[in-house]
């Protein structure tokens, strides 16, 4: 855990900022990489040929990748298994900007906890 990264990127050379259509055509060529922390093995992920990728979160155990890329106009956010190759769509709504992992040992509770309630509106109203 924690021996890779994940990141966008582009091999191409960046073109001037001025030339618009030659700047939105190299970012159309961005797209996911993995590499292990001493730069050794290089690997690209998502086929540059396709819609631009971007935002990946590498998983907690490092055997999955989630990243965001354009599908008909909409960003929506995916999930690579980096051992099979397999690739999941999690979202199917308009404009998704990324998506994270969490690690369920250190997740917080979501049931109401009245103890930690600060304030108590009976005892308000009684005042």
């Amino acid at each position: 855990m924690g021996d890779r990264l994940a990141f966008t990127g582009n091999k191409h050379p960046l073109p001037p900022i001025l030339d618009k259509d030659l700047h939105n055509a190299w970012k159309a060529k961005q797209t996911i990489y993995i590499v292990n922390r001493d730069g050794s093995g290089l690997k690209q992920l998502i086929d540059e040929a396709g819609p631009y990728a971007q935002y990946p979160a590498l998983s907690p155990h490092g055997e999955e990748v989630l990243y965001t890329q354009k599908i008909n106009g909409d960003f929506q956010i995916f999930k690579l298994n980096l051992n099979s190759g397999v690739r999941t769509q999690l979202t199917h709504i308009s404009w998704n900007t990324g998506g994270d992992w969490f690690d369920p040992a250190y997740a917080l509770p979501v049931s109401p906890q009245p103890q930690l309630l600060s304030t108590v509106w009976a005892k308000i109203k009684k005042k």
